[in-house]
């Protein structure tokens, strides 16, 4: 089966198509329940875990619902941020937020068939006469096309550019810069169109490891609450950074890992392999049954690790053979290759990406799996994936963990539990690295599943011997301007695309990401056989490409 019939991320696939690939556990229904209520919501989960296709089921959910219930359910993508490191003024990325949201309100107003412009509101805040309303929305994405194309121009005056566009300073645009004149909007709106309540679904709102932004949005976030507006934010694991923002407090916290002991757990799982796979081809694997549980167990329950492991044993023969080497080789390998590259983007981070791996693989692996060899030959049934971190361990230890989470080869299981009298969190590793240790991984596969036991695991105290060669960790370590401009430098050579088109836009000069970032769909239409359709490929292969290169 060719890769490409595979769909690995949700904003890959048209809003006809997102129920058909839907596949439903009791947890994303309380998950997707919970993002219709009135409470603030952090969804927390490892790339592929499925919090995109969580927000967009609940965004369908609630639009189908709006004539009955009007609750206008806007979606946002922050995922450009990293972008704007490159500008001084660090007012202009509230700004360019509030922007983001703004744009993605007034389309979806107008997507709705709510007429608003004949009042002014708009108007009114943009300090615009009724006539030009409209112009707005040029005026906004104009706007926010500068600020994300910052990492990409030189010797460029954004003020002046911004000022053209605005007739005016933005400090001077109330409503870019004061939540009170912000939520004042937000009134007018709801009670001009009859809205009872607002739900702003904000995704990818913290991907990269830029703290400062971070902070800045969970201020945002925090800040944006009242009784017409409820915000939800997906977020990544690990390395969000949430300044004064309390996780608690401020937001119910929910994660949407699957859980690995739900009696469900492996029917919902092949649900997700059959919606995406051809008929004849799923028969097959079902043929295997037991490998095909094997696969399922090793990604833990991730459908993006489980779907491309799915297509590399099942491009061959799907036999026992293949699968033993699909394991081996991808959580072996290209896991860890994933993980890896987060020390080389970010090369601050670089000694503690190394350290995290080497302590999972030569100290916190070796135990598991020697606890588990023991337990084996002694006949006895339990097993782990489960290993604890002291709450006081050095905090270089605690942020090495939270980057392996961040990769998804750990995940948290329990927090705040306690051994012996003192508190620790609890992990569990991906399955599948453990497996990938074992010289053929589907003799041990099954033992190891039927018998996960949390209530076994290894424990690393406050003091623990193996944190001796810890390296020291600061947030100031990472220069983001160098971040991007190694990433903008990339050469197209390593794109999904075809040789034919690979050497067709470089004939026209296209030879880095940055290259084809720099300028638009239109531009790639320079080179020879690229017209409109390949042409969106090409620019939306390059841009998700930069994208998974700042997330690692």
């Amino acid at each position: 089966m060719n890769i490409d019939d595979y769909i690995f991320r949700t904003e890959d696939i048209k809003d006809e198509e997102l129920l058909e690939l839907y596949v439903e556990s009791k947890m994303d229904r309380e998950n997707i329940n919970f993002i219709k209520t009135k409470a603030p919501l952090l969804l927390v989960g490892s790339r592929g875990t499925g919090k995109t296709m969580l927000l967009k089921v609940a965004e369908k959910e609630m639009d189908d619902a709006f004539q009955e219930e009007r609750v206008l359910c806007i979606f946002i993508s922050f995922k450009k941020a990293i972008f704007l490191e490159t500008i001084d003024d660090p007012q202009y990325f509230k700004q360019w937020m509030i922007a983001k949201i703004l744009f993605a309100m007034k389309r979806k107003i107008e997507k709705k068939g709510l007429q608003i412009s004949h009042s002014g509101i708009f108007g009114r805040y943009f300090d615009v006469e009724e006539l030009l309303e409209n112009s707005i929305m040029n005026k906004l994405q104009s706007f926010i096309k500068i600020l994300e194309s910052s990492s990409r121009k030189r010797n460029f005056d954004f003020r002046q550019k911004i000022k053209s566009i605005f007739l005016q300073e933005t400090e001077d645009i109330e409503v870019l810069n004061e939540l009170d004149y912000f939520h004042a909007l937000i009134e007018d709106i709801c009670e001009e169109i009859n809205i009872n309540r607002i739900v702003f679904l904000f995704d990818e709102a913290c991907h990269n490891f830029i703290p400062s932004q971070q902070r800045e949005f969970f201020t945002l976030f925090r800040d944006l609450r009242s009784s017409l507006i409820s915000c939800k934010a997906a977020v990544y694991p690990g390395i969000t950074s949430y300044g004064t923002f309390q996780q608690f407090h401020d937001a119910t916290i929910r994660r949407v890992e699957r859980d690995l002991h739900d009696p469900d757990f492996i029917s919902i799982m092949r649900d997700i392999i059959r919606t995406q796979t051809k008929e004849e081809v799923y028969k097959k694997l079902e043929q295997h049954g037991e490998l095909l549980d094997y696969l399922i167990y090793a990604a833990t329950g991730n459908p993006r690790l489980l779907l491309k492991s799915i297509h590399l044993s099942s491009s061959k023969n799907f036999n026992s053979t293949n699968v033993n080497s699909t394991i081996k080789d991808f959580y072996r390998n290209n896991i860890w290759n994933e993980h890896t590259k987060l020390g080389e983007i970010y090369k601050g981070h670089k000694k503690l990406v190394d350290w995290g791996r080497d302590f999972l693989e030569k100290i916190v692996l070796v135990d598991t799996n020697e606890k588990n060899e023991t337990r084996f030959i002694e006949g006895k049934k339990q097993q782990t994936i489960y290993f604890a971190i002291h709450r006081d361990a050095p905090e270089a230890v605690k942020q090495a963990i939270r980057i392996l989470e961040y990769s998804g080869i750990v995940s948290i299981e329990t927090e705040g539990t306690r051994v012996r009298g003192e508190v620790f969190d609890r992990y569990q590793i991906n399955i599948g690295i453990i497996l990938s240790t074992a010289q053929s991984p589907t003799t041990i596969a099954k033992h190891l599943v039927q018998g996960l036991s949390v209530k076994l695991y290894t424990d690393y105290g406050m003091k623990s011997s193996h944190y001796h060669n810890i390296p020291e960790f600061s947030e100031q370590q990472i220069n983001f301007n160098d971040v991007i401009e190694r990433v903008l430098e990339i050469p197209v050579d390593f794109l999904d695309i075809s040789d034919y088109q690979r050497i067709k836009i470089k004939s026209v000069g296209f030879d880095t990401l940055g290259d084809i970032l720099n300028g638009d769909e239109d531009d790639l239409q320079r080179a020879e056989q690229i017209g409109p359709k390949r042409a969106r490929r090409i620019y939306n292969v390059a841009y998700n490409a930069t994208m998974e290169y700042f997330s690692g």
